[in-house]
């Protein structure tokens, strides 16, 4: 949970205490006095920057003065503006978060600005706990009374014009005639001649082209692909230039992989879909196709830094981290919750305790005769 002091920075005009984001109103707002005030929103196409001189550390273009905390339990690190500070770690749940000596590092460019409030984030959680029948009761009581943060997650993007020359082979069926020994319906063997497919294989060269403007990768590994996929799409057309108001009250996630690790798992990313376009301009001529060895060159390469929002909560259960995440744009919860067997046992038993109460009214009222002539004709009817 973020806590913020009164300072000069956003100051309200009213009583002086620090401005927030509100999601709302999309407007600063004094946590203190209601008072709101709005800012310019930028939405010109947001800078791309050539990945070859791409900073390796600090880059002060934040807008506002920054630190970095940095959680002692699991190494997750923040940017915070002003005097946010944040009372649990988002990743782990740990309270050991503490200022650390890093650098906020490079300033993001754009950003999608959180749509729903802490209020609506709860809501949506509170509703995905409910639905978690097989949970351990001590797990769904402490979630309950939990915090959940807003964060935005880093994720670089990576624009990049690719051109791919290929080696392989292409492959030309044809069929050839073959004896084969058949038996006929009357037992008798004969030998005739069958078609059978065979490939004639030849090396092929070629060259192919492609753009990618949708390169994105996480900025770090903390959260599972399949954690993060559950609450997506995110609406990329909502992406405005960042702006320092637009993390007033909240927290950052600061990149683990820096701008050229990401590049290089973009390459390969990239070095993927241009084999998959090799194979395919291979068949356009061919029956089928192979892909040897590509070679790849990368021009006029960029990058940018985006922030997309998420609210965020996690808990320890018997040793085991476990995450909710909800999309602060869109509202989708994912998570992850323990199974407790007690409960998923409780569950069978009461259902055979159902069928048995349900067998013994239809004998009761119906007679036991009628119920063995049901089941009989039931077991015959599966064995015809």
């Amino acid at each position: 949970m973020y806590e913020t002091e009164k300072t000069n920075s956003f100051s309200c005009a009213s009583c002086g205490g620090r401005m927030i984001f509100s999601p709302e109103d999309q407007q600063l707002k004094c946590p203190y006095c209601g008072a709101l005030k709005p800012f310019h929103v930028a939405r010109e196409t947001p800078n791309e920057y050539d990945i070859h001189f791409a900073p390796l550390e600090e880059d002060a273009a934040w807008g506002d003065a920054t630190r970095v905390v940095r959680c002692d339990a699991c190494g997750a690190e923040l940017v915070l503006t002003g005097e946010t500070s944040v009372k649990e770690c988002p990743f782990c749940g740990s309270p050991r978060v503490q200022d650390g000596p890093g650098k906020a590092g490079i300033a993001p460019e754009s950003l999608i600005a959180f749509q729903l409030t802490p209020k609506q984030a709860k809501a949506r959680f509170r509703s995905w706990l409910r639905g978690r029948l097989f949970a351990p009761s001590a797990f769904r009581k402490k979630a309950a009374q939990g915090h959940i943060m807003g964060v935005y997650l880093s994720h670089w993007n990576y624009i990049d014009h690719a051109v791919s020359a290929y080696h392989g082979k292409e492959g030309r069926r044809y069929d050839v005639q073959l004896p084969v020994t058949v038996t006929d319906r009357d037992g008798k063997q004969r030998q005739e001649t069958q078609p059978q497919k065979r490939t004639r294989w030849e090396p092929v060269t070629g060259t192919v082209t492609a753009d990618f403007d949708d390169l994105m990768l996480d900025g770090s590994e903390r959260l599972s692909e399949k954690l993060l996929s559950g609450v997506l799409p995110y609406h990329l057309s909502r992406l405005v230039r960042y702006s320092p108001e637009y993390i007033a009250g909240f927290g950052c996630e600061k990149p683990e992989v820096n701008v050229h690790e990401g590049w290089t798992k973009a390459q390969n990313m990239v070095d993927r879909r241009m084999a998959v376009l090799a194979r395919e301009d291979i068949l356009q001529r061919a029956d089928e196709a192979q892909v040897l060895r590509l070679e790849t060159e990368h021009t006029g390469a960029r990058y940018q830094l985006l922030l997309l929002p998420m609210y965020m909560t996690a808990y320890t259960h018997r040793k085991r981290v476990y995450h909710v995440l909800v999309n602060g744009e869109n509202g989708k919860v994912s998570g992850e919750a323990p199974v407790s067997v007690w409960r998923v046992l409780t569950a069978v038993l009461l259902t055979l305790a159902f069928l048995a109460g349900l067998y013994w009214l239809l004998v009761r009222y119906t007679g036991t005769n009628y119920m063995m002539v049901l089941f009989g004709g039931a077991m015959r009817g599966r064995a015809g």
